[in-house]
């Protein structure tokens, strides 16, 4: 019954379409035989004999190795960074008594740019092995299949097309940065004046002691360096601060610079995902909100799938349609926690409504710079407005992407050429498989 179940499953995620190459061949076989009926010439039956001969191996040959042939494709990683090879095992079985004696096989998937083409034969209850790596030059998620099997009989007087429609994902995280020169604030609130009526006591610690100010809390009151000193003295205390780190990362269109690869975009992305890991590193809880297009918003959590939904959400993004401050506004990050905003964008208005909506968070803002990515612009409006509101800034020049890409797997690239173009996946195995470009 279970093979019954798999075989039933493969027939409905294969498709077979079988081409007959030589469209004569039946009306001469049907020809010859009419004519040595009305002749009887012994000469014309040799004909007729061998013509509807070879057609029958044909057809036995192919319907044989099309019930027989079954492709194999194994990935051994689920995800790896730009610049890192993702292996994969290509394996042709043919289980039957007649050998397939050419066998195309060709990745049909959309998302890669350099489709797999390999010709192989393989001899009847035998199988070939072929080993790939597979270089992905940009992040994102990329789908290896469906593949599609091309074989004929020796004769070629038929060719079967099947569609194979099993598919593995691969995601293609963007390259990181290191950025541990990079000072980080951390969230909370500090000093007597600043606290905040209902905040949660625990979160609340001593940073010393002071003379009593009408109006402090009893609680507050110090008792024993009260009798030492012989007046009040009351503890002094600051909010704790919070270990959470909150990462908007704006991909409004109309702020962008540069395309592909060197584009604002792109250094965000990397600047965000350096970011994150970072901030996992640390033992810190990440979240993340974004919109391109679609709107992302991830709460921090310390789940260790967590690193997993972060990047995955990085390696898909693109720009889209909301500003900086339609993040700000819709998103509701927790007080105390460590807002950290990456744009490109030259309009200040982003900022009052980052000052407007912090309510005693601690926020940093890094700024990607446009004019490296070929879009002058001016930057003092934004750095002012920052300035008045005192947020602490930080700008990223447009080097970082490169120094990112060429540090990325660079122990683990290989080159290899094929005439003009660099393949995007390398070949190994047994010399009997061939490349087609």
């Amino acid at each position: 019954m279970k093979a019954l179940a798999r075989r039933k499953e493969g027939i409905r995620t294969r498709e077979v379409e079988r081409r007959l190459n030589i469209w004569l061949l039946p009306l001469l076989v049907v020809a010859l035989g009419v004519v040595y009926i009305l002749t009887g010439f012994r000469g014309w039956l040799v004909f007729f004999l061998g013509l509807a001969g070879m057609w029958l191996i044909a057809v036995i040959w192919i319907l044989t190795v099309e019930r027989n042939l079954s492709l194999e494709r194994k990935v051994h990683l689920a995800w790896a960074t730009v610049g890192e090879s993702v292996p994969e095992q290509v394996k042709l079985v043919n289980r039957g008594w007649l050998p397939a004696v050419w066998v195309e096989i060709t990745d049909v998937s959309v998302s890669l740019e350099s489709p797999l083409r390999l010709v192989s034969d393989v001899p009847q209850h035998s199988y070939r092995n072929r080993n790939l790596n597979h270089l992905f030059k940009r992040r994102g998620l990329y789908t290896l299949g469906p593949t599609r099997l091309r074989y004929s009989d020796p004769f070629g007087i038929y060719t079967t097309s099947r569609l194979d429609k099993h598919t593995s994902t691969v995601l293609i995280t963007p390259p990181v940065l290191s950025l541990t020169h990079l000072k980080v604030p951390s969230g909370g609130w500090a000093g007597d004046a600043q606290q905040r009526r209902g905040f949660i006591a625990r979160n609340i610690s001593a940073a010393g002691l002071r003379n009593y100010v009408p109006g402090d809390s009893l609680k507050r009151i110090h008792w024993r360096a009260t009798a030492h000193h012989d007046q009040l003295i009351v503890r002094q205390l600051e909010a704790a601060t919070s270990q959470d780190w909150w990462i908007f990362v704006d991909l409004d269109r109309t702020e962008q610079a540069g395309m592909g690869e060197q584009s604002t975009v792109e250094l965000s992305i990397v600047l965000a995902a350096s970011l994150a890991l970072r901030g996992l590193r640390e033992y810190r809880k990440v979240g993340l909100v974004l919109a391109g297009p679609n709107y992302v918003s991830l709460e921090p959590s310390a789940d260790p799938t967590h690193r997993w939904r972060l990047l995955r959400a990085l390696a898909v993004s693109q720009a889209g349609s909301h500003s900086l401050a339609d993040l700000l506004i819709h998103s509701h990050y927790s007080q105390g926690a460590t807002a950290i905003l990456v744009t490109a964008s030259t309009n200040p208005a982003w900022v009052a409504t980052t000052d407007r909506l912090r309510k005693g968070s601690t926020t940093l803002a890094i700024l990607v710079d446009p004019t490296d990515f070929g879009r002058p612009c001016d930057q003092r409006p934004v750095l002012s407005a920052l300035a008045q509101s005192r947020i602490p800034h930080v700008r990223m020049p447009g080097s970082l992407l490169e120094e990112a890409y060429a540090s990325s797997g660079e122990s683990k690239r290989r080159q290899i050429t094929s005439g003009e173009q660099g393949k995007r996946y390398i070949q190994s195995g047994r010399q009997s498989w061939q490349s087609m470009d």
